[in-house]
């Protein structure tokens, strides 16, 4: 039976247009272009991003000008309060840049044109100028921007019913002159959508960010409360936007921002946020209790949690009035929470919520659950549904745009709509996780378009997830948008120029979701590089189709989740790595795609209503676009324009890597129309890109060439596979790398394959024949230095004029050297006692206490241990402890070294801190996943030989790894 939905339209309709829906809400400032006159090559001067859009040049056009001038040129301001000062000071700064010339501030009318600002109660001024009924509907946050002529004077007016309201109707008006719009007729009303319009920051005490990708948290706790003017014009960014609310820590957090001395420092934050109606609001450890106030549980039932709760919610009030509230991510990824004591997500959301509610205080609930990846898509789905109606009034579960977390190409989450006794938000990632980090230019707002605009038909046709968070299909007292952001402490606050098109589009989005991406393309990219026509054209289509480019080139159909590791490093999530991810993509020798069908697959299409989940069920009708992610099919499967999924798979990959190269000309077409330091530097990110695109290409065609064996109908190479991706190598010895040739082409090739290698280390060619669609394994010879050393070695075959992939990661090898035990003093891998050991090494286990007689052993304290399977045999294991661990270790006379080896291969690496009878003497760096480091730790044995206890530990909090300990004689290196 036909669901009535179009095919590949469930998710698309309208995800790069937008309408003007029910809420009067108008259209946005780029709606009537006005073709400015772009300034001189001569006329630009460098600029670092610092101002993002917020930048207020001189009107080019001199009628123009002229006109503005004379329209604005006078701002007159009766009275109001804090907030309405703000929006004060951000017009006179704002127009004096725009028109040249000081502008004047009074408090009387004068008899010529005026701007005048402010509130009925404020402003005898406004009171004549606007009728009380045209501001009575607007609430707090809404406002009026109107050309008034009375008596024949002339008045631009920006009224409100609230100073808050003045606020962002005032950076409203910049922005029309920005964006150099007509305001001889305008008559503009606008009010938000939804009440919450949060930015969520996942910064860290230490400075770090969580998929932070410009630089460290400008978030200073160690100055704070000193406060620095980079807040003030941080707020000043979020109210631009109309966000008026932010979270200052990220979501994974101990408790310490609920105690002094952070409460004094986040009192003077608050005081800054203040001034621009931006709400504080803190992630909340749910353990809190434990944490911070010496009790034994965090149970929601215990009286004495609850009481500690209140409180902390009077303390925090007491130094903060306005606080907003909490974030909550529970029992989750190894989150505290209430599932702990066989609560359930409401009793938890519930005990916080009553905590708040008698200061006016929110609790946002996150419903993201990652307990596993078997389950992950339907988890949340399952655990909150049940729990509909039994939230407090003012909890807010916060629900991820998609099932997974944050991928290129999801469907919308089947949670929304599916709470109609729930207040529910939804949360959006502007920093971009999934999507590219500050490398890959990917502007996001058509994705999230196509889910806003997604109808779940949970109420209805018409019930779209725009109307569910902006509360139009149920009646909640509390919802909106969450926004992960993408702000560091780079100087242009993103890491990347085109970075900031995402922070403005989702501000202005949860503003009005029915802005168009379009529209909101063009009005950034006026505010941030000009009015140029060409400059306006080039960089508006350069973010329109970059999402599109981006998962052309990694993200075949829905497949999502092709990059590792998964871990919070800055380097997670970038790389392509389908070998460690297949669970997400299911891919086999016999097809692609993961089956979430409930007649063959895990019954996640029955979360959906009926229409959409019979669209969904359906392999013939179900979005092209979400193919993969719904069904697993042969790589021979056709699509609707007749090509297979294989070949599909090939010409996307090529050719979003080739639009990269288009993207860098097409950039380089608006030299001198942009200034050359951030034409410079966008130039070198799409450089960047390319190389990163090339990347993602040649390892995913090489990755689905090597299963499926199917080939390219347009094109022929020749790929090589090092054999693990990872080694070990024995140091001063002959070492056999096993690397696998493939042939994609016709015809079976004799092929060459040489190794690069680094100075300082010998490799032999070798020579294999293979067939067409075939592959044989050659045995490279590589002799690397006889110390511990890491590298990264990459194979390059060679047939003829063959094409290779050899920018395929699967090319390359990271490989750790270790020197043969027959050198070493000490040749200890660490690990369980369980897990494979390196030939001639000794086991290093937790076992492994010393004794008498005994070589080397832990004394005292002894670590855990974790076999993680992946990587070689000397990298896939470790040894680890928070606490301090001392590790005793008998030595010769004379003078010798050790080597000890920390990393993880699958998730972030905290540092490891090494003291030699208590004297510090090395520290590593936090390490991203998969990489590892040698720390160095001169020893001596004396005259005699004598023990020596080494200590390991790390900084507060952490866990300090050790996958391999080797003492070498100086001799002997």
């Amino acid at each position: 039976m036909s669901s009535g939905i179009r095919r590949r339209s469930v998710l698309s309709a309208a995800a790069l247009g937008g309408v003007v829906g029910s809420l009067g809400l108008s259209r946005p400032a780029s709606a009537q272009p006005s073709v400015g006159t772009g300034p001189s090559a001569t006329t630009l001067s460098a600029e670092d991003g610092y101002e993002l859009w917020l930048r207020y040049r001189q009107v080019e056009d001199p009628g123009q000008l002229k006109r503005y001038r004379a329209a604005l040129g006078t701002l007159v301001r009766q009275g109001g309060g804090p907030l309405q000062r703000s929006a004060v000071d951000e017009l006179a700064r704002g127009l004096t840049g725009l028109l040249g010339t000081r502008v004047k501030q009074r408090s009387h009318a004068p008899s010529d044109a005026a701007l005048v600002v402010g509130t009925p109660t404020s402003s005898s001024l406004i009171r004549e100028l606007i009728p009380a009924a045209d501001l009575a509907e607007l609430g707090d946050e809404g406002y009026v921007i109107r050309r008034v002529t009375k008596r024949g004077r002339i008045r631009t007016v920006v009224a409100a019913h609230a100073d808050r309201g003045v606020l962002y109707g005032a950076f409203h008006l910049l922005r029309l002159v920005q964006t150099r719009r007509p305001l001889e007729h305008v008559d503009l009303t606008e009010r938000p959508a939804a009440p919450l319009r949060v930015a969520d920051h996942w910064d860290n005490i230490d400075g770090s960010i969580e998929r932070g990708y410009a630089g460290l948290s400008f978030f200073d706790w160690e100055r704070l409360p000193q406060l620095d003017s980079r807040y003030t014009d941080y707020a000043r960014v979020l109210a631009s936007l109309g966000i008026n609310g932010a979270v200052i820590n990220n979501v994974n957090t101990p408790a310490d921002y609920l105690a002094e001395p952070f409460l004094t420092k986040l009192a003077a934050l608050a005081g800054v946020l203040r001034r621009y109606g931006v709400a504080l609001y803190v992630t909340a450890n749910f353990a809190a209790p434990i944490d911070l106030g010496g009790l034994d549980t965090a149970d929601p039932f215990d009286a004495g949690v609850r009481s500690w709760w209140q409180k902390k919610a009077k303390e925090i009030y007491g130094k903060i009035e306005d606080f907003g509230g909490f974030l909550v991510k529970a029992n989750s990824e190894g989150r505290p929470g209430p599932l702990d004591y066989g609560r359930t997500h409401a009793d938890g959301a519930n005990l916080l919520a009553g905590a708040l509610e008698p200061h006016g205080g929110i609790v946002m609930w996150r419903s993201f659950v990652h307990d596993g990846d078997e389950k992950w898509d339907r988890q949340a789905y399952q655990d909150f549904t049940p729990l509909d109606g039994k939230f407090a009034d003012n909890a807010i579960v916060q629900i991820k745009n998609g099932p997974i977390d944050f991928q290129v190409r999801e469907p919308a989450h089947p949670l929304f709509g599916s709470l109609p006794r729930t207040n529910s938000m939804i949360e959006l990632q502007v920093t971009q996780e999934y999507t590219g980090h500050s490398t890959h230019l990917c502007y996001l707002v058509p994705q999230w378009k196509e889910v806003l605009d997604f109808d779940t038909r949970k109420d209805g046709e018409g019930s779209t997830v725009a109307r569910v968070v902006t509360g139009r299909v149920h009646s909640y007292t509390h919802f909106g948008f969450a926004g992960v952001m993408n702000f560091g402490d780079a100087r242009n606050w993103t890491g990347s120029h085109l970075a900031a098109a995402n922070t403005h589009g989702y501000g202005r989005l949860a503003w009005n979701p029915e802005l168009s991406a379009e529209d909101l393309a063009d009005e950034w990219t006026r505010m941030t590089f000009g009015n140029d026509p060409h400059v306006i054209t080039t960089v508006s289509a350069l973010l329109l189709g970059s999402w599109h480019t981006y998962e052309d080139y990694t993200s075949p159909l829905g497949t999502g989740y092709l990059t590792h590791p998964p871990d919070g490093s800055v380097t997670g999530h970038f790389d392509p790595s389908p070998t460690t991810t297949t669970q997400f993509h299911k891919s086999n020798r016999e097809g692609i795609g993961y089956d979430r069908t409930a007649a063959t697959g895990n019954g996640y299409t029955e979360l959906y209503a009926p229409a959409i989940r019979d669209t969904y069920e359906s392999l013939e009708n179900c979005p092209e676009e979400l193919l993969l992610f719904l069904h697993h099919v042969p790589y021979t499967h056709r699509l609707d324009n007749g090509t297979t999924i294989i070949q599909h798979i090939y010409d996307t990959h090529f050719a979003g890597a080739a639009r990269v190269a288009d993207m860098r000309k097409d950039w380089d077409g608006l030299r001198r129309r942009i200034d050359h330091q951030r034409f410079t530097e966008v130039h070198r990110q799409l450089d960047q890109q390319l190389t990163e695109a090339t990347k993602w290409r040649d390892t995913l065609v090489a990755y689905w060439f090597e299963l499926s064996r199917i080939r390219d109908e347009q094109r022929s190479w020749l790929q090589a596979v090092i054999a693990p991706a990872a080694t070990a190598l024995l140091g001063g010895e002959r070492n056999e790398l096993p690397v696998q040739l493939v042939n994609a082409t016709g015809s079976g090739l004799r092929t060459t394959v040489s190794l690069d290698v680094p100075d300082g280390w010998r490799s032999e060619q070798a020579t294999g024949y293979v067939t067409s669609r075939g592959d044989t394994t050659v045995k490279m010879t590589v002799v690397p230095p006889p110390v511990p050393a890491l590298a990264t070695l990459h194979a390059r075959p060679k047939s003829g004029s063959v094409p290779v992939l050899d920018s395929s990661l699967r090319s390359l090898a990271k490989t750790v050297v270790v020197p043969p035990a027959s050198r070493c003093v000490h040749a200890l891998d660490a690990g369980p006692g369980s897990a494979p050991v390196l030939k001639d090494y000794t086991r290093l286990s937790p076992d492994s206490t010393w004794h008498e007689g005994a070589d080397f052993g832990w004394v005292g304290n002894t670590p855990d241990a974790t076999d993680t399977g992946l990587f070689d045999v000397v990298r896939r294991d470790y040894v680890r402890d928070s606490a301090p661990t001392v590790l005793r270790l008998k030595l010769p006379a004379g003078r010798c070294t050790a080597h000890l080896l920390t990393g993880d291969p699958h998730t972030f690496n905290r540092t490891l801190i090494v003291r030699v009878d208590g004297e510090e003497k090395a520290r590593s760096e936090q390490l991203d996943g998969r990489e590892f480091t040698w720390l160095r730790i001169p020893l001596d044995g004396g005259p005699s030989g004598r023990d020596v206890d080494l200590e390991f530990s790390a900084k507060e909090d952490q866990t300090w790894h050790l996958s391999a300990c080797v003492v070498v004689a100086d001799d002997r290196e």
